[in-house]
C-alpha cells in the first residue's frame, strides 16, 4: 500500500472524516483529498509529521509492507531481536542474542520485538511482525511503546488518565483491537513493577 492509501486506510478505521483528519494534521481537506486520490505525494518531513501526529510508526503510513532492499554499504546497520512482545496480554519470550535485523540508518532505534496476538490489528500490527524500538522512558500519549509488567512485555498505545486536580490518576496501555480490554497501571494501589522499555518508531510486516 502506498502512503494514499494508509493514509485513508487509517482515517476510515478511526472513524475520522476527512475535514477531521485535516484539522488533526493541521492541513486541509483538499490535499487530505489529493494524498488518498494520490494526485499528490508528500515529502518525507511530511510524512513522518503526519506519522507523529496519528500515533504510527513512519513504515506504517509511508506503506512499507516487506523488508527491504539487501543492505547497501552506508545505508542499513543491525539491531538485535531481543525477544517476543505480545499484542495481547503481557508476555516474555527472551531471545538468545543471535538474532539481528536489518534496518534503515536513518531509523533512530535499538532493538526489534517480535509481535505476537492480534491486539494491536487496529494499527496493522499483526503476529510475526518485527517491530523496531527506541529506549526510552516515557512516551507521549498515543504513541505505540514495548511496557514490561512484571518481567512481561506488552505493546500497547499509552494514555494517561488525569485526576481533578491536574496529576496523573493511572495510565492506560490500549489496544487497537475492539475485542480487548485496556490496561490499567499505575495509582496507588498499583503493585506491579512497571517499565516503559521504549517507543515504536517502525514495523517491518510479514503479511
Amino acid at each position: 500500500m502506498e502512503f494514499g492509501d494508509m493514509l485513508k486506510a487509517i482515517r476510515k478505521e478511526r472513524g475520522l472524516s476527512q475535514d477531521e483528519l485535516s484539522a488533526l494534521l493541521g492541513t486541509t481537506k483538499q490535499v487530505i483529498s489529493r494524498y488518498e486520490t494520490k494526485q499528490r505525494v508528500p515529502r518525507l518531513s511530511v510524512v513522518a509529521d503526519y506519522a507523529q501526529k496519528l500515533g504510527v510508526p513512519l513504515a506504517l503510513l509511508s506503506g512499507q509492507r516487506a523488508a527491504p532492499e539487501p543492505a547497501r554499504e552506508g545505508r542499513m546497520r543491525s539491531v538485535p531481536i531481543i525477544g517476543g512482545v505480545a499484542c495481547g496480554e503481557p508476555i516474555y519470550q527472551p531471545g538468545d542474542g543471535t538474532d539481528f535485523a536489518a534496518i534503515e540508518a536513518g531509523i533512530d532505534c535499538d532493538f526489534a520485538l517480535v509481535a505476537q496476538g492480534d491486539s494491536m490489528t487496529g494499527d496493522r500490527i499483526h503476529s510475526g511482525d518485527l517491530v523496531f524500538i527506541r529506549r526510552q522512558e516515557s512516551v507521549q500519549d498515543g504513541e505505540i511503546a514495548a511496557v514490561a509488567l512484571d518481567d512481561e512485555l506488552t505493546l500497547k498505545r499509552v494514555r494517561r488518565i488525569l485526576a481533578p486536580d491536574g496529576r496523573v490518576a493511572f495510565t492506560q496501555l490500549l489496544p487497537s483491537n475492539p475485542r480487548y480490554a485496556p490496561i490499567n497501571i499505575g495509582g496507588e494501589d498499583e503493585t506491579r513493577c512497571v517499565n516503559i522499555l521504549g517507543k515504536a518508531v517502525a514495523v517491518r510486516f510479514t503479511l
